[in-house]
């Protein structure tokens, strides 16, 4: 899967103008360590670039909570993409605590690399969603921090599809659209997306927890029955185009509806202005049933490095950076969606339109499995699903594509 959308900041559409762009000067080469003063704990805090500014005002304001000691946190520019290759690099050198995306937790706890979360589960387990719950746990133990969630659903051009439409794919595709007019873009050269269908017949990516690495069912009855709908989907009006695409097919009135992220939001909103319209994603028929469609979700959460010398404070900044307070505060700073129950229930969230739609629609959505094998994962099962579309894979061979797309996952 693309890093900018599995990785990436996304932006709600509303909230853009509130976006803070303010880089704080960071102190390069700090290692975590606690000083030999009494009382003053030194930690290290990575983070991604757009995010300085809000991490330093909850910083200070961690600070201010906690008192009884004094604390020398430093700030350093380390994104949530290259977080994991970084602190492997060298995991005595890396932050105290630092940001990943939850696909990495698998690798990080293999490689020991990562602090079991032994004194703030049960406010995880108290507060969390119940994706965030899967997300924050890797065999049986907690170890991740969540604090934001997304997924994929519907954008649609409210000219040209009706609320109705939109409630099935079938329905998107039997709505006549103008000549030149697509009437649904859907990047199928991307297994992030792609495997929202094979989900949604019934099939499993590592187990039903997504926690089994022997276990991948992509090539059973079902699974043909998804490569098989797939390669229907071009001559039904479908294109395979990514989000960037979709953008400018949106500005020129030539799309009717794209299956995009929360990232795309505030342009595809400013492209089709009065007639932007979101939704869940469509149901899809298979079998003469119609499924409601289930994608990925992933989330972002902190964990405190293994090899801290502080990891009582590490854990409690983590736990901080991570509250009820700060998740409301990141959703109006950064427009990033709340793990939080709480947070993801205020009506400051909920108002906005296209947030509602994200929060409704992660409750279906299928979270990314932390296994290290999920590196297998992503260019067999775009490279598949992209042959299926464009007509290479025949109704013959569905099966044995399959077998190898399975194979190829598990390693």
């Amino acid at each position: 899967m693309k890093q900018k959308r599995r990785l990436a900041s996304r932006v709600g559409a509303t909230v853009m103008a509130l976006l803070l762009t303010a880089a704080v000067g960071c102190t390069d080469g700090a290692t975590s360590n606690t000083s030999t003063a009494a009382q003053t704990v030194k930690l290290t805090l990575w983070g991604a670039a757009d995010d300085q500014t809000m991490l330093r005002e909850m910083v200070d304001s961690f600070q201010q909570a906690h008192p009884d000691k004094t604390y020398d946190i430093t700030l350093r520019v380390t994104g949530e993409d290259v977080a994991k290759d970084e602190a492997l690099k060298d995991i005595d050198a890396a932050a105290d605590v630092f940001s990943i995306g939850h696909d990495q937790l698998g690798a990080l706890v293999e490689a020991g690399a990562v602090y079991e979360n032994t004194k703030y589960a049960d406010d995880i387990q108290n507060s969390q969603s119940e994706n965030a719950l899967l997300a924050a746990q890797y065999n049986g133990k907690y170890y991740g921090y969540p604090y934001s969630i997304d997924t994929y659903f519907l954008y649609y051009d409210k000219s040209k599809l009706s609320a109705d439409d939109v409630k099935s794919l079938e329905g998107i595709l039997a709505k006549k659209q103008d000549d030149g007019v697509a009437k649904l873009g859907y990047d199928l050269s991307d297994g992030y997306f792609a495997a929202a269908f094979f989900f949604t017949n019934g099939c499993t990516l590592f187990g039903d927890k997504g926690d089994d690495k022997t276990q991948v069912d992509f090539n059973n009855a079902q699974g043909v029955q998804v490569g098989n709908y797939i390669a229907g989907l071009k001559e039904k009006g479908v294109v395979n185009i990514d989000s960037d695409t979709a953008g400018t097919q949106f500005k020129s009135g030539k799309l009717a509806a794209m299956v995009s992220g929360p990232w795309k939001s505030a342009s595809y909103q400013e492209y089709l202005g009065d007639n932007y319209g979101v939704a869940v994603l469509p149901t899809v028929r298979f079998d003469k049933e119609d499924k409601a469609m289930v994608p990925f979700s992933g989330l972002k959460m902190y964990v405190v490095n293994a090899k801290t010398d502080a990891p009582l404070e590490a854990m409690a900044l983590a736990n901080y950076l991570t509250n009820e307070e700060n998740q409301l505060k990141r959703f109006n700073d950064r427009a990033l969606l709340p793990t939080n129950k709480a947070v993801a229930a205020n009506p400051d969230v909920t108002d906005d339109p296209t947030v509602a739609v994200i929060l409704e629609q992660v409750k279906t959505a299928r979270v990314m499995p932390a296994l290290p094998q999920m590196s297998n994962f992503w260019d067999p099962t775009a490279a598949f699903a992209k042959d299926a579309f464009d007509g290479k894979i025949s109704a013959g061979d569905m099966q044995s594509k399959l077998d190898k797309l399975v194979s190829d996952i598990k390693g």
